[in-house]
């Protein structure tokens, strides 16, 4: 049964509603993945959150081969393969495949898998509710993110007004990429915005990240003049923005709102998304296959940086850690109109 109020939003497809998270915010919290996201970086580690529509993985190393997804596939896009030493495997036309989940069903080894599901608003929140216990003893709550919450902007309201009544502190994980008059109805109900910068260079932005980088830096000067509690996610990528230079413009820019944010999250790179491309089938769209990690040289000298810039609340991998503060700055400040 469809609600009156799902009738009147648009509601995305959910990825996971992944419970007892530690890197999203204070505290214990349950974080709900959104499906959508008008920003491709080519380093993400959630692309099954990209795309708003549903997709499908394919686990190889599950597959028996047992062909029932090719007999009951509509669009003929599954074929069966045997490989040279005799295991079988299921190529996919990606192109030709509708999501219709018929392989889901039909495959009894878990080799395939639906990602993206249509839930209601209730049993979205039923899931929220189910830790309220440890959010209280934790200091955690709830964070929405994706993809990018602010890509369904009204059921991102509706969620966390919801969750309000409740009690529950909400977080938002987001890359501020809107008119700010899509974020200013979201002040009332979001506790803390989790922002995200993935360089400072506009000309690299623009064409590594398909966004422009204007608005965003603006948006998060406007969070903090509307006197939101604002955290700054700084994800750094090998030879994308790890140089000394896109050091100091990160420096240079977080300065001046240095006594304004409840805290920076340094966060090195990882390849922990790389076997999804694969599931997804899409692992010539992943741009750092074989990449390492680097030392954490480059990561020891901004938070150094950072710390002598005066902002407080530095850490690295993105666990701000548990107590009462809920991520809110230590003394509030007057708005700034």
């Amino acid at each position: 049964m469809v609600s009156n109020e799902q009738q009147t939003i648009k509601m995305p497809l959910i990825t996971e509603i992944q419970r007892f998270c530690l890197q999203d915010g204070p505290g214990i919290r349950t974080t709900v993945f959104m499906k959508g996201c008008p920003l491709h970086c080519p380093w993400c580690h959630n692309p099954e959150t990209q795309n708003r529509k549903r997709e499908i993985y394919y686990y190889p190393n599950l597959c028996t081969g047992c062909g029932r997804c090719v007999e009951v596939c509509p669009q003929e896009a599954c074929t069966l393969e045997i490989g040279s030493d005799g295991t079988p495997s299921i190529k996919i036309d990606r192109d030709q495949c509708i999501a219709c989940t018929s392989c889901v069903d039909a495959c009894m080894s878990g080799a395939r898998e639906a990602v993206g599901q249509m839930l209601t608003m209730d049993e979205i929140l039923r899931e929220c509710l189910s830790d309220q216990p440890f959010y209280k003893r934790s200091g955690g709550g709830v964070t929405l993110s994706g993809g990018d919450p602010l890509y369904f902007p009204d059921f991102s309201l509706a969620l966390s007004r919801r969750l309000k009544e409740k009690g529950i502190h909400v977080a938002m994980e987001t890359s501020c990429f809107p008119n700010f008059k899509v974020i200013r109805p979201l002040l009332d109900t979001i506790d803390l915005f989790i922002v995200d910068i993935k360089s400072m260079d506009p000309v690299k932005h623009r064409q590594a990240i398909g966004w422009p980088l204007e608005p965003i830096l603006e948006n998060i000067g406007l969070l903090i003049e509307n006197d939101a509690n604002v955290r700054i996610h700084l994800p750094i990528i090998p030879d994308f923005n790890d140089s000394a230079d896109d050091c100091r413009a990160y420096v240079n820019f977080l300065a001046p709102y240095a006594e304004m944010l409840t805290g920076v999250d340094i966060l090195p790179f990882h390849a922990y998304g790389e076997g999804k491309y694969n599931f997804l089938g899409r692992t010539e769209t992943y741009a750092y296959k074989g990449v390492e990690d680097k030392p954490g040289e480059q990561i020891r000298i901004l938070a150094r940086e950072l710390s002598k810039a005066g902002i407080v609340g530095i850490n690295v991998g993105g666990v701000v850690g548990m107590g009462t503060e809920k991520g809110e700055r230590p003394q509030r400040r007057e708005v700034v109109n």
